[in-house]
């Protein structure tokens, strides 16, 4: 197939290539369709992949070869295979606290200090944000703190799911995590590409903080769910169903991680919460000393989360997190020596289909690249358009990508070093070009927010329990309320050049406005009492 070029008539001269037009979109497209056609997520990735390397590779057995390749070769990347061995690490990890008896101290714990749903809500959305210095990592530490609680205080694994996915990518783009250095380097380069030297990318870094509106609203916005449980929407579906029910999960979910099914029972004549705490401590405090180990040879705290090896970092703790659940196995007695072993292997097990999904969907998301989708979506839009629309062309167009390719991360290494010199072209201004990072960061984030191929969507469903596809069902109208609100910020923005201080005041009011309408339309569509978030309200021993 003959190839296309599109070049961008902008500073620094890039190219695009368009290697297969709109065939590029078929491989995502049949994903997602079939992962909500069939709810299953592993079938689903394979055939995408499996479409996309047909195309490819010009054949159906060429195309089978090419789809092994490509696995290999996403299983065997360092940053992945890194990042699969700290998966495997967690579920060892998982596996030690379960069968010790560690979470249920901790559950028991937690029903002498939380009398209230509330309480548990904005602990979770709380710890999140704490645990944010990577967002896998918080869908793997909050999970395990406060999954078993959630069941006893009859929260739904729909919205604890919804709590982990929103507070982790949101969170780790603001706030110190391995996520700025990731967004200060791909801000570099769009300033080398646009010809900018009067500011350096830490600075136009920290100014384009204010105009990732996405990550901004969903933290409150999550905050407000907890606080007020004015849900609408399928989640409110879910969470009157654990209401009355007490059934954690749909009767038809398939849960991505059922613990209790997985490692059988816990040894529960001796649960010491020592036993959840010591393995979760030792993961936290060696992924921080990893940080600033392979780090120090930057200078300050941005200079060092620049340089830090954050992969490293994450693999050190989980491997911490599971020698200290061994060692507390032997020397609390709880366990011998040949048991230990056992519980470490079923640990690696428990994580098998994680990894499994993981490795599917970053294949899914390097054949998207091979096929150059971006490029093509890029091609679409064009070059020529006025910047009153520029800054809703950029959302939408890394809103479809991450969507689409399930990878923030990569959205941002295509749009960023785009969107900043096209909008020093259309404006001459360096201040409003560096901010488009802020844009493209939101639109990223609420692609792999949304997406069912998206490797943290798949962490927040498997370290809460939830059926992964009921757990992007009902997260969407929520993702869907937040941008619908920034799209029409950023549209003043364009328009009328309204600085942060303005639209966050008024995105906060048109966003508590449209929660309450949306509760009120769905409690009357459902049949539902007006009296519903009262249940966060209550003592919740009262309320059952």
């Amino acid at each position: 197939m003959e190839k296309i070029k599109l070049v961008l008539l902008v500073k620094g001269g890039i190219t695009l290539d368009i290697k297969y037009g709109i065939l590029s979109i078929l491989p995502p497209l049949i994903a997602i369709v079939l992962s909500f056609a069939t709810k299953s997520v592993l079938p689903s990735l394979f055939a995408g992949i499996l479409i996309g390397s047909i195309i490819i590779a010009g054949g159906i057995f060429p195309g089978i070869a090419y789809t092994l390749e490509t696995l290999v070769e996403n299983m065997t990347d360092p940053w992945n295979a890194k990042l699969l061995l700290f998966t495997f690490f967690m579920g060892v990890g998982i596996s030690f606290i379960w069968r010790l008896g560690g979470s249920f101290a901790l559950a028991d714990y937690a029903q002498t200090k939380f009398k209230k749903r509330r309480s548990v809500c904005l602990g979770t959305w709380i710890l999140g944000m704490l645990t944010s210095i990577n967002d896998c990592l918080v869908s793997a530490v909050v999970g395990n703190v406060f999954r078993d609680t959630s069941k006893e205080y009859r929260i739904s694994s729909e919205k604890f799911s919804y709590v982990l996915d929103a507070t982790a990518a949101p969170a780790a783009a603001i706030f110190l995590s391995d996520w700025i250095a990731y967004q200060i380097g791909m801000i570099g380069k769009g300033l080398n590409a646009a010809g900018i030297t009067d500011v350096k990318p830490v600075a136009a870094y920290i100014q384009s903080i204010p105009f990732n509106l996405y990550s901004i609203f969903t933290l409150i916005f999550v905050g407000v769910l907890m606080y007020t449980g004015k849900d609408y929407g399928p989640m409110l579906k879910a969470e009157s169903r654990a209401l009355k029910t007490g059934q954690f999960t749909d009767p038809s979910a398939k849960p991505m991680m059922d613990i209790s099914t997985e490692l059988g029972e816990a040894k529960k004549d001796r649960p010491m919460i020592i036993t959840f705490i010591i393995p979760l401590i030792s993961a936290l405090g060696v992924i921080i000393f990893g940080l600033l180990w392979t780090g120090r040879e930057g200078s300050g705290i941005m200079g060092i989360l620049e340089a830090a090896d954050a992969e490293t970092a994450l693999l050190w703790g989980a491997f911490a997190m599971a020698v200290s659940g061994f060692i507390l196995a032997l020397i609390t007695r709880i366990m011998k020596f040949e048991e230990a072993m056992d519980t470490f292997m079923d640990g690696l097990k428990l994580m098998l289909m994680t990894a499994t999904i993981l490795v599917l969907a970053w294949s899914l998301g390097s054949i998207a690249d091979q096929m150059e989708l971006a490029n093509y979506i890029i091609s679409k839009v064009g070059t020529n358009i006025p910047f009153g629309i520029f800054p809703i062309v950029i959302l939408l167009m890394s809103m479809l990508i991450s969507f689409a390719t399930g990878t923030s991360w990569g959205t941002m290494a295509i749009m960023t070093p785009l969107a900043i010199p096209m909008a020093y072209q259309l404006t001459g201004d360096v201040y409003t070009a560096t901010v488009m990072s802020g844009v493209v960061l939101s639109g990223a984030i609420f692609g792999d927010h949304s997406s069912p191929i998206s490797d943290t969507t798949v962490m927040a469903s498997m370290f809460s329990g939830a059926d992964h596809i009921d757990h992007v069902r009902t997260q969407f109208p929520y993702a869907l309320t937040v941008a619908l609100v920034i799209l029409f910020l950023y549209s003043l923005f364009g328009f009328f050049g309204f600085k942060p201080v303005v639209l966050i005041p008024l995105g906060l009011v048109i966003l508590f406005v449209l929660l309450n309408v949306l509760h009120k339309y769905f409690l009357k569509k459902y049949n539902i009492g007006e009296d519903y978030h009262l249940n966060m309200k209550e003592d919740f021993k009262k309320t059952l």
